[in-house]
């Protein structure tokens, strides 16, 4: 391995610099790009990759959105491309660290045990795979995701620093058929670059950019001088992408699969392959009797690449971005937090706002009767007199039976739009008629709190937060910052403004639960594995069932799903549970799948996708309407969910492509280190891979393989 490192070329070595400071800035742990713009991994906003995917029924509005959802992705790609337009594909060979990583990896290995793929036909399988991966994905409802390596190797990152993420991906059937995919076409193929060359979508565009402009004068490519060509050949055998191909003795450079790497020109005596432009002939189109005119040389393939010198700094620019910086941070900092409120008209904080009010209960339980009045009069209910819902206390000391609240009573507020007073009898109506509905909503105590079970209720998801959380102070005072001046013109006197207005106000700010916010409601219970496990399924026979690892993995095969990754990394795109689930009325009318009526339900599903993939209605994406979003092949098999059946695993297509792949890559990892252990090449004797090496010879050097 040292002798191998010894022997790259210097230009070489500056390429494996530049691909290994890519991994350190794009992959963990340190991942400085991503989290720049908040992002754990290259997914969400950073996707380079899904929006160009097509749709029948698909219009430009469509487009537009699937561009909005991951708009730095698709900056990035138009960097990547306008790049490769002038100067080739040097995202590809010097940067990307997907790639990278598996021809990092793939060098450090002997070559004999590895497959020769570069001389198998790239550009129709690149462009068909593209084909069926741009259009006939999209229509079976195959995810882009699925077949990603811009998961793949991020999640394998994670995994190698103990982050559980990785370690889930990993051991999917999704993620084993991928690091499978990774270890074929990228460790144990030759030069290591088999992925990028057949299935990777970005490197498919690029490549179309990269041939067009490379007939363009003023471009600069790996270009070929015919009369300087020795057909020496080194340049074809070192060619990690098989791009260079032998004819008559003279290298002829494929620009569909030239990944600018640089490599044959570094390993080229004679100056007939280089970086360079293509020159502009000259020579005059009318020659004068007796005069010899020398042509110009004849460039098909471009002059060495010498980056910029990294001492160069542009201090101004360094200092106007740090005071830019310092005043930004000065303004966050000096936000105005709100003004709590401390109203208690019936004297219940003068006992219950004692701290360290604990007893013990009948039940055995450690009970504590103490309230946080800070807290309290901070919340939403702040304004909210105790009695008005613990409606049965009329005197002191009282039975804390009496302390029951209905959450459908009516409030004593009234709300100033209507006239009447508010009340969440309807919200309470919605619950009842859901797949929830037999949890509680009335005769709430702390004492029953155990008798609920697993049954929901309105306190398992709701509880009387604050009247405004830190985030959300600035969305609040931009949206009312009106309110005295607007509002004040009818509603005058501080009892509207500290008691109904606040109210009220804090109510209209956000939606003011995002959807993450939102979603861990849902998530809190059903990602209880074990309670989920205890759960009991009522279908609309009223017949009981006991429920499926579908519905037990909810949560975690939601996390794994484009819609999970888009809002933890922070994209409002991504739907959350209740877009699906219950995407109109009170959001409280949750149904199950098999019911008619449920917007789950698959004859009801293109409506329900329709507000955000409007071609959900065309008849032909009626597999991708009908994509199972809760696939437990992406999360690690749970045996105590589902146990050990060989034909229930061999009815999975990412199974049995990872039993394909098994095999031969057991048999490439065993032979590689037996060769490595036992084996030691003779000087000056070029190892040739055990796989397709004679096929190169023959299709790509030109001459016939030698043994050994």
């Amino acid at each position: 391995m040292f002798n191998k490192l010894k022997n790259i070329p210097k230009g070489q070595k500056f390429r494996y610099f530049m691909i290994i400071l890519s991994i350190a800035v794009f992959l963990s742990p340190l991942l400085l790009i991503p989290r720049l713009i908040g992002n754990d991994d290259l997914c969400g906003t950073l996707c380079m990759r899904r929006f160009y995917l097509y749709f029948p029924g698909m219009t430009l509005d469509d487009l537009w959105s699937h561009i909005k959802v991951a708009y730095l992705g698709f900056a990035f790609l138009l960097v990547i491309l306008t790049t490769t337009f002038f100067s080739g594909r040097i995202w590809c060979s010097y940067i990307c660290p997907v790639g990278g990583v598996p021809e990092l990896l793939s060098r450090m290995l002997n070559d004999r045990w590895k497959i020769e793929f570069r001389s198998l036909p790239q550009v129709p399988i690149r462009y068909g795979y593209f084909s069926v991966y741009l259009v006939l994905f999209p229509m079976l409802g195959v995810s882009a995701c699925t077949l990603c390596n811009f998961i793949t190797v991020p999640r394998i990152f994670e995994a190698l620093i103990g982050e559980f993420r990785g370690f889930l991906y990993i051991l999917s059937a999704i993620g084993l058929a991928n690091l499978g995919l990774f270890l074929i076409l990228g460790v144990f193929a030759n030069k290591g670059r088999a992925y990028c060359q057949f299935l990777c979508p970005i490197g498919a565009i690029d490549a179309l950019v990269n041939r067009f402009s490379a007939k363009l004068h003023f471009t600069r490519r790996i270009r070929v001088e015919r009369n300087r060509c020795t057909g020496c050949n080194i340049c074809a055998k070192k060619c990690m992408c098989g791009a260079i191909i032998m004819r008559d003795r003279i290298a002829v450079v494929d620009q569909l699969s030239c990944m600018s790497c640089h490599e044959c020109v570094d390993v080229c005596d004679w100056s007939a392959i280089d970086w360079r432009h293509n020159p502009i002939d000259k020579s005059p189109k009318r020659k004068k009797k007796g005069v010899d005119i020398h042509p110009q040389p004849i460039w098909i393939s471009v002059h060495k690449f010498k980056p910029k010198s990294l001492l160069h700094v542009n201090w101004q620019r360094i200092l106007f971005i740090t005071a830019l910086g310092i005043t930004f941070g000065f303004i966050l900092m000096t936000q105005v937090i709100a003004m709590e409120r401390y109203i208690d008209p019936d004297g219940c904080l003068s006992c219950h706002g004692l701290p360290n009010l604990d007893y013990i209960d009948k039940q055995g339980l450690m009970r504590t009767a103490s309230i946080n009045t800070e807290h309290y009069a901070s919340s939403l209910h702040g304004s909210v007199p105790c009695r008005d819902c613990h409606r049965k206390i009329s005197d002191y000391p009282h039975d804390p039976k009496n302390g029951a609240v209905d959450c459908a009573d009516i409030c004593h507020l009234e709300e100033p739009s209507e006239g009447e007073s508010y009340t969440h009898a309807n919200v309470v109506d919605e619950f009842k008629a859901s797949e929830h509905g037999e949890g509680l909503t009335k005769n709430l105590t702390a004492s029953n709190r155990l008798e609920e079970g697993n049954l929901p209720s309105c306190r398992s998801c709701h509880n009387n937060s604050l009247y405004i959380s830190a985030d959300k102070i600035e969305l609040f005072q931009d949206a009312f910052k009106h309110q005295d001046q607007a509002c004040g013109n009818c509603h005058q006197g501080t009892a509207w403004q500290n008691r109904i207005g606040g109210h009220i106000l804090r109510r209209l700010v956000g939606a003011r639960w995002n959807k993450t916010e939102a979603n861990k409601l849902c998530i809190d219970c059903h990602g209880d594995i074990d309670k989920m496990q205890q759960v009991e399924i009522t279908d609309i026979n009223n017949e009981k069932s006991k429920p499926s690892a579908d519905f037990i993995l909810a949560s975690q095969t939601y996390e794994m799903t484009l819609h999970g990754r888009l809002l933890a990394s922070g994209v409002e795109e991504g739907a959350s549970c209740n877009d699906c689930h219950a995407p109109t009325g009170l959001k409280h009318g949750v149904l199950s799948a098999k019911n008619p009526h449920a917007t789950t339900h698959p004859e009801q599903l293109s409506k329900t996708c329709s507000p955000c993939h409007t071609y959900a209605n065309n008849p032909l994406n009626k597999e991708f309407v009908l994509t199972n979003l809760h696939d437990i092949e992406q999360v690690p098999a749970n045996f105590k969910l589902m146990p050990f059946e060989l034909s229930s695993y061999l009815e999975s297509n990412w199974y049995r492509s990872i039993m394909l792949m098994l095999p031969l890559i057991v048999l490439l990892a065993i032979g590689s280190l037996l060769w490595s252990l036992f084996i030691k090449p003779k000087k000056n004797n070029q190892i040739e891979p055990l796989f397709g090496s004679k096929h190169f010879q023959k299709h790509i050097i030109d001459v016939k393989s030698k043994k050994g």
